[in-house]
């Protein structure tokens, strides 16, 4: 599987200090730094004129206060699960790998839809008589005392996006259209009734006679409310000097929706709003492809079972309760910045959103307001980054909005005896969920040493209010093969426990489970504080390399008055050994 790097552009057109639409990242503009900053804000995705969220889920970052000589840091997994619709593009490049061509396709399979790579992104349709695979289907949401809930799907939204194109199920890529609205009469939220339900697939071909890979898959549920208003659809762009090497994905066709907005058409925005607390929601996903590896998740005690298909696909039925997760966002000076954040980007490129220009981004920091972006994953990198930054963003959240998603790991810095256990196994490995603000998205780190499994995530300490302590929550559901692959165990029973260190080397009290039932290791801890503690996971069995090999040999072994002479270890059933 090919690791991109992938960045998007957030370019602003200021016209006599008035705000319009965004428009594309080629656009260039005066600044007149005379006048006050804020003139220059962009509301779609920035806390304008004194903004108040309506609910933690619209929340937006601050805008900087100064023109140049300062970046920003801001942390919300729910800006990377909404970022991009179904869209497919086909990219000519150069021998440089730059772009010179780029068509948004309305047929994965048509004739122009044809370049040096491919790359696709897919929202699941629900499944019918007409699409079997590739599709969402029972959907069941239950309250708090497990009563299940009627719902209704409302349909496509939005519908008629330009670049949603026709799958192909010989390449077994799905359709690309829109999400799924339902309505929940019996679950009401702040906002109304209404769910947005999203399983996007994304994928991509890297040469004209390779055959599509997935690259990954992310299932969500989100409340909204549909806003009217004048907005737009957003897609990817055409634009071949945003495919430069290295890069794709980059840029905004027509401009974007604001941020508050899970997705939206050109006359509707479906906003986000809290998910109730206490509901389970459930669904199943048929895939044409199989699902492998490691999943993880922004969920609440997670069942999981994934089984093969007819398609030879992979089959994923979920059910979880959704659960909070912090947001984190600040600007600094860099002169009188953390001496954490100035050594972590010694020596790197600036990654993230320049807010006057693109052109900006190739110039020191001490020229430019630069924004990082560190939704971009959970791996080493993004938590290095974040504990940098732990310090100054203070002991509190600025926001704290719920979830519920499921996706493919993206972290592949594993060690070589944990990727040579997944690489043995043809289906899921299992699954990681935490309310942590970062993490690890992939299996733990294995510590040879201590014999433990290490996982570590990070947080502020306190809720919003920077009253209330922010309690931990860690879900990990693996494969009692793969664990015992891990560890050189055999087939009997493993047992473990589960404890929880803080950065200070201080117990952590916590609340923890343990348990292996048909065929999976289930381990749980909560209510442990943040602010970067590690769990770490001790698991007991029989290790392979300590089995003893009995040998045979011959014993007198007798039964009443009769008695024989066998070669073996122990005597045949009925029979007790001779001393």
């Amino acid at each position: 599987m090919r690791i991109r790097n992938r960045l998007t552009f957030a370019i602003v057109l200021i016209v006599s200090g008035a705000l319009t639409s965004p428009v594309q990242a080629s656009s260039t503009y005066l600044v007149d730094e005379t006048k006050p900053i804020a003139l220059y804000c962009d509301s779609t995705l920035y806390a304008c004129n004194g903004y108040i969220a309506p609910s933690d889920e619209q929340y937006l970052p601050p805008w900087t206060s100064e023109f140049r000589n300062v970046q920003g840091y801001y942390r919300n997994d729910l800006a990377g699960l909404y970022r991009f619709p179904s869209y497919a593009v086909a990219i000519t490049r150069d021998s440089a790998g730059n772009g010179i061509r780029v068509v948004a396709c309305t047929d994965i399979a048509g004739v122009d839809c044809v370049g040096d790579d491919v790359q696709f992104r897919a929202d699941l349709p629900m499944c019918s008589n007409s699409v079997t695979v590739d599709c969402m289907r029972d959907v069941v949401i239950t309250d708090a005392s497990g009563k299940i809930l009627d719902f209704s799907v409302v349909g496509e939204f939005p519908s008629g996006n330009p670049q949603y194109f026709k799958g192909s199920v010989a390449l077994k890529i799905p359709n690309g259209g829109g999400p799924t609205l339902i309505k929940v009469p019996g679950a009401p939220h702040n906002g109304g009734d209404l769910y947005l339900l999203k399983t996007q697939m994304t994928g991509a071909k890297w040469k004209v006679n390779q055959p599509f890979q997935m690259d990954g898959l992310a299932i969500s549920i989100t409340a909204v409310k549909l806003i009217d208003g004048k907005y737009v659809f957003s897609g990817a762009s055409t634009n071949p000097q945003l495919y430069t090497k290295g890069f794709d994905n980059i840029g905004a066709e027509t401009g974007t929706y604001p941020s508050t907005c899970a997705i939206a058409s050109p006359t509707q925005c479906a906003a986000k709003y809290s998910l109730p607390m206490g509901l389970h929601f459930g669904l199943t996903v048929d895939l044409s492809r199989k699902i492998t590896g490691w999943l993880h998740g922004r969920v609440k005690a997670p069942e999981i079972l994934v089984t093969s298909n007819k398609s030879g696909g992979s089959t994923i039925a979920v059910k979880a309760e959704p659960i909070k997760i912090p947001v984190n966002a600040i600007w600094v000076n860099n002169d009188t910045a953390a001496q954490s954040i100035k050594d972590f980007y010694v020596g790197k490129s600036n990654a993230g959103s320049p807010l006057f220009g693109s052109e900006n981004k190739s110039k020191p920091l001490s020229e430019i307001a630069l924004m990082h972006d560190g939704n971009t994953g959970h791996n080493a990198e993004t938590l290095k980054e974040y504990l940098a930054w732990l310090t100054t963003l203070g002991d509190k959240a600025q926001a704290l909005p719920t979830a519920w998603t499921i996706q493919t790991m993206g972290n592949y810095q594993v060690s070589d005896q944990i990727q040579k256990c997944l690489s043995q196994s043809d289906s899921l490995a299992g699954i990681v969920t935490t309310n942590a603000a970062e993490y690890l998205d992939g299996p733990p780190t294995f510590d040879k040493s201590l014999g433990t499994l290490d996982y570590k995530v990070a947080a502020t300490h306190f809720e919003p209010d920077g009253k209330t302590v922010f309690k931990g929550n860690y879900d990990l559901v693996m494969s009692s093969t793969v664990a015992r692959c891990i560890y050189g165990f055999t087939n009997a029973p493993i047992s473990a426990t589960v404890s929880i260190t803080s950065d200070s080397s201080e117990s952590n009290v916590a609340v923890t489970q343990v348990n292996e039932k048909a065929g999976w290791l289930t381990l749980s801890a909560s209510n442990f504080t943040y602010s970067s503690p590690t769990i770490r996971v001790k698991l007991s069995g029989t290790p392979i390399g300590l089995i003893k090999i009995a040998k045979s040999k011959k014993i007198t072994c007798i039964k009443g008055k009769s008695m024989k002479v066998v070669t073996a270890t122990k005597c045949p059933a009925g029979y007790k050994r001779k001393i």
